[in-house]
């Protein structure tokens, strides 16, 4: 089965660095198979016999802190599963410049039910949240981002059991699933 491993908090500000070739291996070390990485946030596209994504998951976290000597969370997204995140989105989703997409992608065993409810009531002239399949399609007016429920929640503990991706970036995960053979 295609999957994606999404690792939250690599590269970022200067902490938890990895290299994507040694996170690539690493897992090829670790019995995974058709490795590859894009871009420098941890997304690593694998292929494996295993069909529970927990399973894959805690591997894959074991790996990266055994290898690299820190911990490091984990979401493993089924092609299938990525399909149905991307078919929630609607037809305009991303059209107005005006407004910040992103995908924030759930640590089980949270779901889009208790994230939502733990972030609190939206104001839905300035944000949108659409819950889906392991996933939050979300979309903030660029200008009230300060002022909108999402902003002033980017420090609650519940933003822990996110890994978030930008719209473009979700949509070339779909992309490069789709051409894994």
């Amino acid at each position: 089965m295609r999957y994606v491993a999404l690792l939250r908090g690599i590269n970022v500000g200067g902490n938890n660095m990895i290299k994507m070739i040694d996170l690539k291996q690493c897992l090829e070390t670790a019995g995974f198979d058709d490795v590859s990485t894009y871009i420098m946030s941890g997304n690593v596209f694998f292929l494996s016999e295993e069909a529970d994504e927990r399973v894959l998951a805690k591997k894959i976290e074991h790996t990266i802190e055994d290898r690299f000597g820190f911990p490091v969370r984990v979401v493993v997204i089924s092609h299938a599963q990525m399909k149905r995140i991307i078919s929630a989105m609607p037809k305009d989703w991303g059209n107005n410049t005006d407004w910040k997409y992103n995908t924030l992608f759930i640590f089980p065993p949270h779901n889009a039910k208790t994230v939502l409810a733990e972030i609190g009531e939206l104001k839905p002239d300035i944000e949108v949240a659409i819950p889906t399949e392991g996933a939050i399609l979300q979309a903030v007016e660029l200008k009230s981002f300060g002022r909108s429920t999402f902003g002033k929640n980017v420090a609650s503990p519940i933003i822990k059991e996110v890994t978030i991706r930008n719209l473009n970036t979700t949509r070339k995960l779909m992309t490069i699933l789709d051409a894994m053979l």
